[in-house]
């Protein structure tokens, strides 16, 4: 049976994030890498006639799939240097065909980390598509020849990202350089202009009234965006008048709080055209999930590091998601026996909420949010199954939708608070459209439970799950980054002393979580060394915690460099598989007492024993 889109790239987004860390050889896993590939796509190599290590003139090729296409692998380390394997690549291609049997018509040059895929029988001298592993899952039209389907290809959606995040960054630097406002005028401007580009694309404001607000003040110099973009926030946040004729004819009501201040700001020309080259960018092919690249642009590389911001790519941010929030439900719902039991989950699951203390742009709790949809549809789907097969009518009762106000977020920087309630939004509209659900997205869900504030300092709100990349800070920095008043204030409150920060994070994150409430964290990879080890993991492990899963080091994308750990773990449950770098290693009891927890993972895997995994040794 084929499997849909949205099959394919939740495989793909879970396949990306298992192989985002891999560094070792080509040799040693690229067939178990090519299986996991093709099974993403619903396809069996063997069934399907695809073969490893096929003769092609002098070498082989790493898979030839007769009539389909060659793959060809080199190891991580080689993504950078691809173009120079490109004639080997080529020539296995020029090699691989027979008057009776053509050669196939696509080639993936990969080296794990790095994909080109390529047309050369066509009229096409460069790659038809060339993104990284963790761009896969959007790029899932341009490998579909491996789901026996005709392949498209596309522009790359991060770029697009990138290019309309630039544009809109350009204009606000231009803006605050000359002060043409009050910095929180010039934020509240940036945010509420990038929604309207957003709404405007997909019909949430009519006829494409932002831009045609644009081209209006473009084409009469005498007139003021002061005045034209400043009325039309101004009718966003108007419950009532509406206007039914003119140019703001059909405006509706947004508010959420985005537009309770609208800003009015002018712009000179130069400003309104860029503004209005950013309207051109596919704003509904702009992905969420690197949205905070517009905090990274727009706050500048000083201000960010002060505050321990980094832009997360969507594989890393899923290696915190899957085993935290998405395997859980998934166990569940293969659990649900009658529909009874399928109620109850998602009965369960409109009470389920998410906890990110250190939400920056929101990017992690964008993607928690669009995985929980999915589970929604597919309980939903679950529950239809059921009540065909036992001949009962489908639910005629209104439908009911995971709420988007139970994605809560703590964040210290006011604009990043706005940007991450910006980004849940455009979030909730696309999974609307995804789910293909009668769904209201205006007016604008109330998120005033992403709020402002210190999160060590502050109560946190109940959570199932908590996620996310706290600031790195280490426990040397400390007093530079914080002051001496602060760090006084944390070794007083946490009574550990002083430590790495991410410490103070993990200790604050396990205090909050209830009894098989679950959290997952990312830390520099001093978390697991003696000096910190003691105070957070295996504090956890002392209090009735398991850690589930953990990647004991990979490097960190972005403007830090960095290597880091992310620990998945759970309060109080019975037993729990437990897994370290991906592999499983066993399975564990939870027990109140912690001993030797090295020789415990030597039980559970002789040669498992080192990197970040301590688990209680069972009762």
């Amino acid at each position: 049976m084929a499997l849909s889109g949205d099959e394919i790239r939740r495989r793909l987004r879970e396949f990306a994030a298992a192989w985002g860390g891999y560094a070792g050889t080509e040799r040693s896993e690229a067939q178990t890498f090519l299986n996991g590939l093709l099974d993403c796509y619903g396809s069996d190599r063997r069934a399907s006639g695809a073969r490893f290590e096929e003769r092609a003139g002098g070498g082989f090729m790493d898979l030839f799939w007769p009539g389909v296409c060659i793959v060809e692998m080199k190891r991580p380390s080689e993504s950078g240097r691809l173009v120079e394997h490109r004639p080997q690549m080529l020539g296995y291609w020029q090699r691989s065909g027979t008057p009776a049997s053509p050669a196939p018509r696509y080639v993936v040059l990969c080296a794990f980390h790095r994909f080109e895929v390529w047309e050369p029988g066509a009229v096409y001298t460069e790659p038809r598509v060339s993104f990284d592993l963790v761009e896969l899952p959007d790029h899932l039209d341009a490998l579909l020849f491996l789901a026996g389907r005709q392949p498209v290809f596309v522009s790359d959606q991060t770029e697009v990202t990138r290019e309309a995040v630039a544009l809109v960054t350009d204009v606000y630097r231009r803006l605050q350089e000359r002060r043409a406002a009050e910095p929180d005028v010039l934020r509240d401007f940036v945010l509420q202009t990038v929604w309207a580009m957003f709404a405007e694309d997909l019909q949430m404001l009519p006829s494409h009234l932002f831009t045609r607000v644009l081209d209006g003040l473009l084409a009469d110099p005498t007139r003021s965006s002061r005045d034209d973009l400043g009325q039309l926030f101004a009718y966003l946040n108007e419950p009532n008048d509406r206007p039914s004729e003119g140019v703001y004819a059909g405006t509706p009501y947004a508010n959420g709080s985005l537009f309770a201040r609208p800003a009015r700001v002018h712009l000179d020309r130069e400003e309104l055209a860029l503004l209005r080259e950013a309207c051109e960018s596919s704003w509904r092919k702009v992905e969420p999930a690197i949205f905070g690249a517009l905090l990274q642009g727009a706050l500048g590389k000083e201000r960010q590091w002060a505050l321990g911001a980094h832009y997360t790519a969507e594989a890393d941010i899923l290696k915190v998601v899957l085993p935290t929030i998405v395997e859980p439900w998934r166990e569940r719902i293969a659990a649900c026996r009658t529909l009874a039991d399928v109620q109850t989950a998602q009965a369960e699951l409109m009470r389920y909420v998410v906890l990110d203390p250190a939400c920056g742009s929101g990017n992690f709790l964008y993607v928690a949010y669009r995985e929980l949809r999915q589970i929604e549809g597919e309980l939903r789907r679950r529950e239809t199954d059921m009540r065909r097969s036992a001949g009962l009518r489908e639910q005629q009762s209104l439908p009911v939708f995971f709420p988007l106000s139970n994605m809560k977020g703590i964040e210290l920087d006011p604009f990043a608070v706005q940007l991450a309630r910006v980004t849940m939004w455009m979030g909730h509209k696309l999974a609307v459209e995804e789910l293909d659900v009668d769904e209201n997205v205006l007016p604008l869900v109330d998120l005033s439970g992403i709020r402002r504030g210190d999160a060590l300092r502050l109560e946190w709100p109940r959570a199932d799950a908590i996620i996310g990349n706290p600031p790195y800070h280490g426990s040397q920095r400390l007093r530079r980054e914080l002051g001496d008043d602060y760090v006084e204030w944390l070794k007083s409150e946490f009574g550990v002393g002083v430590k790495d920060y991410a410490v103070y994070w993990f200790r604050k994150a396990h205090e909050r979580l209830e009894t098989e409430g679950r959290a997952g964290l990312v830390a520099t990879n001093s978390i697991s060394q003696n000096r910190n080890r003691g105070s957070s993991l295996q504090w956890i492990l002392e209090n009735d915690g398991v850690i589930t899963s953990a990647v004991s080091k990979q490097p960190w994308p972005g403007e830090a460099i960095v290597n880091v750990s992310i620990v998945n773990w759970l309060r109080g449950r019975s037993r729990q598989i437990v897994r370290l770098d991906g592999e499983e290693v066993g399975s564990i009891s939870a027990s109140l007492t912690a001993s030797k927890p090295e020789a415990e993972v030597a039980q559970l895997s002789a040669n498992r024993s080192r990197g970040l995994m301590w688990v209680q040794r069972p009762s």
